[in-house]
Parts: structure tokens; C-alpha cells; sequence
């Protein structure tokens, strides 16, 4: 069990290619770390294979790349190409 399973779960459920979120949508299904909203490295799009980031496995579990826009405060998810 992850604390990131919820973003999954939630993305999973989304049936659009772009799903976009502000901080405060992602801090209710998940409280983000500050590094969150920081650090555009960690919402790299790591290989799921090999990450130790459980955050990063979670969107893409779920099928998404993540986009952060740290000005804008959001997170653009895209579903994958081969999905």
C-alpha cells in the first residue's frame, strides 16, 4: 500500500487523454509533500521498473505522464501514448 494509491485510484476512474489539477485538488485526494510544490523533478516520469518513487509509479500505473506547471499551481496528467 502506497500513500499515492489514492491518486491512482483516482486517475484510473478518469476516461479523458488530459486530466489537469490545481495543488489544492491533489492536496484532497493526497496531502503533496512541499517538494511537490517545489521541484519539477518530482513529478518526473521515472521508469516504473526501476523508480523507488512511489509517486511516480502511481500516475503511471494509472496510465498518465505527469506535466507540473509550478507557476500555474497545477499538474497535467496524460494518458500514455501506448495506452
Amino acid at each position: 500500500m502506497s500513500k499515492y494509491d489514492a491518486l491512482r485510484e483516482y486517475l484510473e476512474a478518469q476516461s479523458s487523454d488530459a486530466v489537469t489539477l490545481t495543488f489544492v485538488q491533489l492536496d484532497a485526494i493526497v496531502k503533496l509533500p512541499a517538494p511537490a510544490k517545489r521541484y519539477e523533478f518530482w513529478w518526473s516520469n521515472e521508469d516504473v521498473k526501476t523508480t523507488v518513487h512511489m509517486q511516480s509509479k502511481a500516475w503511471q500505473d494509472a496510465g498518465y505522464l505527469a506535466e507540473p506547471n509550478l507557476r500555474g499551481k497545477r499538474v497535467t496528467f496524460r494518458r500514455k501514448p501506448d495506452e
